[in-house]
């Protein structure tokens, strides 16, 4: 298995990167569903507004 360790700027591991088929065959194997919150894309588009007012407001203090 091919697994990538992703770490922050401080070099603390914050997540793991597995190949796509090595997940699905991990799936199968434990019987684990890919079922999204049925507001997913919602939260998306208000956490994108909220960072890009955040920008907004950044860039016009300098």
């Amino acid at each position: 298995m091919d697994i990538k360790y992703l770490s922050d700027a401080k070099g603390t591991v914050t997540g793991v990167f597995i190949p796509i088929e090595e997940w699905e065959r991990l799936q199968k194997q434990y019987k684990i569903g890919e079922q999204l919150p049925a507001d997913s894309g919602q939260q998306l588009r208000q956490e994108l507004a909220s960072a890009l007012q955040k920008i907004k407001r950044d860039d016009s203090e300098d």
